[in-house]
């Protein structure tokens, strides 16, 4: 195996993260409590187009980056990509402050395009979602990537040079955004997104949300519902949820919304205000599902590093032949078990239904070769892992198909529907010990 770093050059954040990788898949490892080693700079903020950098935050920049330098090396990265976006991209001295962290730090910084940053977020898109037509919108600091996916293929794509700071900036909406100011924002967004002729009539089943806007939503909605799970990768919400909370944040002062629970302190001040950008992209399309993703551009950037632009053909089976490897159980013995489960479900199945059962199977071959503790264990690790390829609701249907010993809480999530099926499967005996 061996480990890389992607580091992201944001307009509102640094991010770096660090994975081990080995051919067609990769594990990010913990860097500190998170996968994610993360520092808000704020380069975007007040960063008007050609205007220069100063020198205070050019030397933040380097003593950021040398710190992500230090974490890469104690965790033995063989390589580190770094990629810059809208800030440096806008900024006159961006070129020179490239040179710079390569003189000063040795980390060698590619200056991406709008459009490669939108193809990089696609990219990892369609090596962690089985969904096939939908729209990504990854909002940043200074600028927002939209991407028409059709069949799991980038038709369309543009990046706007609107984020979450310069939305802030120019409509100073730091603070509570009165109805007066929310018509004047609604309909400024509502022009840009006029310019995009391929918006009109899209044919998508979802938006799937990249970033940190995107991540803070999905934080705050878990944490107000109490959702026992802490996966990001494929939280969904209704555009009426959307809204609700867009209401319950808009009428709080910067200061109160310091003490929200699920809102990071950091996007306060920046956080209703994307929001409303969400909100009017999926009102202006005409979608009620979002659908958040965990993987954006550093991912994009591994998936190009280990594929070279080849799009992985079934999502869910990689990350069981990951899984396999990771646990070192046996190839044959699950492919074996798998064709006697589904000799003896003797129905028709749903697509979903099929996958729920494959991965039920995995889940029972691993229980196999557990103790309670150990069981205990791979439980903590999924519900913070996730399943790509597989909604939160499948993962769990497949565990108590699996005959693993779930907490109450961890059931609420699914539906009465998704009860009778597991119900259904269990009484056939296809894993009781």
């Amino acid at each position: 195996m061996e480990r890389i770093a992607v580091i992201d050059i944001g307009s509102n954040s640094f991010h770096m993260i660090i994975c081990e990788v080995s051919e067609h898949y990769f594990n990010p490892i913990k860097i500190v409590n998170d996968n994610d080693y993360k520092a808000y700079v704020r380069l975007g903020a007040n960063l008007q187009q050609g205007d220069y950098i100063k020198l205070e935050k050019i030397q933040e920049i380097i003593t950021v980056l040398t710190k992500f330098q230090h974490v890469a090396i104690s965790n033995k990265v063989s390589k580190i990509f770094c990629v810059a976006t809208e800030a440096l991209r806008r900024a006159a001295n961006g070129q020179e402050i490239i040179q710079r962290i390569k003189e000063q730090i040795g980390i060698e910084v590619e200056l991406i395009s709008g459009q490669q940053e939108a193809y990089l977020g696609y990219y990892s898109l369609v090596n962690g979602f089985a969904l096939d037509n939908y729209l990504m919108v990854d909002i940043g600091g200074s600028s927002t990537e939209l991407v028409y996916v059709s069949n799991r293929k980038m038709k369309q794509s543009i990046s706007l040079p609107v984020g979450s700071l310069n939305i802030c900036d120019r409509f100073e909406s730091t603070n509570m955004i009165d109805n007066q100011l929310l018509v004047k924002m609604t309909q400024s967004f509502t022009t840009l997104l006029d310019s995009v002729e391929w918006l009109k009539d899209l044919e998508i089943d979802a938006v799937i949300g990249v970033g940190g806007t995107m991540r803070t939503i999905g934080k705050y909605d878990r944490a107000r519902k109490s959702y026992p799970l802490s996966i990001q990768h494929n939280y969904s919400l209704t555009f009426e949820r959307v809204q609700a909370i867009f209401g319950e944040l808009r009428t709080l002062t910067e200061q109160e919304r310091l003490d929200v629970e699920g809102l990071p302190k950091k996007r306060a001040a920046i956080f209703p205000s994307a929001l409303l950008f969400v909100i009017t992209i999926m009102n202006y399309v005409q979608n009620k599902q979002l659908i958040l993703s965990k993987h954006g551009l550093r991912e994009g950037v591994v998936w190009d590093y280990l594929l070279h632009g080849k799009v992985c053909e079934n999502i869910l089976e990689r990350d069981i032949e990951q899984l396999l490897n990771e646990h070192t159980l046996s190839k044959e013995r699950y492919q074996q078990r798998l064709t006697e489960v589904f000799a003896a479900c003797q129905s028709m199945l749903t697509t979903e239904e099929v996958d729920v059962i494959k991965l039920a199977t995995l889940f029972n071959l691993k229980k196999q070769y557990s103790d309670g503790k150990q069981a205990k264990k791979f439980l903590k690790y999924l519900f913070s892992r996730g399943i790509f390829g597989m909604t939160h609701q499948q993962m769990m249907m497949a565990l108590l198909i699996a005959e693993y010993d779930v907490d109450d809480k961890y059931k609420k999530i699914l539906t009465d529907c998704d009860h009778a099926f597991v119900l259904h499967i269990k009484s056939l005996n296809l894993f009781r010990e």
